[in-house]
């Protein structure tokens, strides 16, 4: 009975390489739509200790507010699509998880839409001149943009548990070199490491801190579309505990 891998290198690999073409285009023009969107709500020329979002967004314009709220869901139907490079350049190592991988940080990837939008209502409340309203209803919105967070945290962390596995330790056309620029990780160091990011000097700490999540996903569809551009992805990169 053949394998997931003999089954994944009968596939036509010109067509395979189309679409792993396709998926990287698509999750570049996603990322890009979100990192705009972060720019319209704050991004600032300033240094990272003086970048506060919600100062920023009290004084965009309103139109400018929508429109980067808007830009959300539309950057995650591009971005869905994006993350089907995992599964093209997984599947050898496991079609089932492959599968799984494709899958969860798709729903990642939607839910992150509605999350991104929830931040146009964070300029809105921003913009309350009675100080008490404001942080009443900053705390309001901070609770609906937290509840939305949930299973989107949860299927990006289970999504890149998976894609580790199985880029370390399975047979599969992902080099395992760009595990490191998984933006799933990388987004997680403005947390792990925030006096790095106030200690960023003008003009590119306000724009860094404001757009480093969705910048760390430009930058990975960035260099996976210069990597599988040129390259069919018929090769079957093996794991350090393969024969």
């Amino acid at each position: 009975m053949p394998n997931s891998v003999t089954d994944s290198m009968c596939l036509n690999p010109i067509a395979r390489t189309r679409w792993v073409r396709l998926c990287c285009l698509s999750g570049l023009l996603g990322s890009f739509l979100f990192l705009s969107g972060d720019m319209l709500f704050y991004g600032t020329l300033s240094s990272g200790a003086a970048f506060h979002p919600y100062l920023e967004m009290a004084h965009r314009p309103l139109v400018q507010l929508v429109i980067g709220g808007a830009l959300g869901p539309i950057a995650a139907l591009f971005s869905a699509i994006g993350v089907g490079l995992f599964y093209l350049t997984l599947e050898p190592g496991s079609r089932p998880l492959a599968y799984a991988v494709a899958v969860l940080l798709a729903v990642m990837m939607l839910v992150g839409g509605a999350y991104h939008a929830v931040y146009t209502v964070f300029g809105f409340a921003s913009k309350v001149a009675d100080e008490s309203v404001r942080e009443t209803l900053i705390t309001q919105v901070t609770s609906l943009r937290d509840t939305i967070s949930y299973p989107m945290y949860a299927t990006g962390i289970a999504g890149t548990a998976l894609t580790y596995f199985l880029g370390l330790w399975k047979k599969t056309q992902f080099p395992r070199w760009l595990l490191v620029f998984l933006p799933t990780s990388l987004s997680m160091a403005s947390s792990a490491v925030p006096g790095y990011f106030l200690a960023i000097p003008a003009p590119f700490g306000g724009i860094i801190s404001g757009g480093w999540i969705n910048g760390s996903f430009l930058l990975f569809f960035a260099i996976a579309t210069c990597v599988f551009w040129h390259s069919e992805t018929s090769g079957v990169q093996k794991s350090p505990s393969s024969n």
